[in-house]
């Protein structure tokens, strides 16, 4: 009995983590692909709309992962798309001890911090200019059709590796993740 209480009041729990299904709670906004300086280059902007969910993460002293994945695939009109490139972009954010001030963190050659007190103002600096490289632009051939998918994903970051184990099922996403695609012909 007692062992069935203990996994009872573990579900309840964990159930308060669990937020209800919103429509699009990652917007992105100026996704383009271009040539520069003969490199692949993906840029574009993300916008969280579900800003409660980040909050409520935020207030059980939790890290959010931006986890942001691209990859560039060669369609085909018979057979599965033929993957060409793929790259990733992570970026954090965390709140202070007692609330007050939001800090994200960009990687790059340098890494670039974004602070401030207001949560949705940091993260629209941060995050509304984004870019990746998928590699050289040589790999892509004249006359073909490609298809980019950007997969975004807001996650918890201090989620014990027992409960993810445990519970592999469940979604630990802050928000809902956003899958965009993008069809071009070069």
């Amino acid at each position: 009995m007692h062992r069935h209480a203990v996994i009872f009041l573990f579900l309840v729990i964990l159930s308060g983590m669990a937020r209800p299904v919103a429509a699009q709670s990652i917007a992105l906004s100026n996704l383009v692909v271009d040539n520069q300086e003969g490199r692949i280059k993906v840029r574009f902007g993300v916008d969280i709309k579900d800003m409660d969910a980040v909050r409520d993460a935020l207030a059980e002293d939790q890290s959010l992962l931006l986890d942001c994945r691209a990859t560039l695939s060669l369609k085909r009109e018979y057979a599965w798309n033929h993957e060409v490139a793929k790259a990733e972009l992570k970026s954090t954010l965390s709140a202070a001890p007692g609330g007050g001030s939001y800090d994200i963190v960009l990687p790059a050659k340098r890494q670039e911090r974004y602070r401030g007190r207001n949560a949705s103002l940091v993260m629209k600096e941060a995050w509304s200019e984004l870019a990746m490289d998928l590699g050289a632009w040589n790999m892509l051939s004249r006359g073909n059709g490609y298809a980019l998918v950007l997969e975004i994903r807001l996650l918890r970051q201090n989620v014990p590796t027992w409960v993810k184990g445990t519970l592999f099922f469940w979604n630990f996403d802050a928000v809902p993740a956003g899958r965009y695609q993008l069809d071009f012909a070069y």
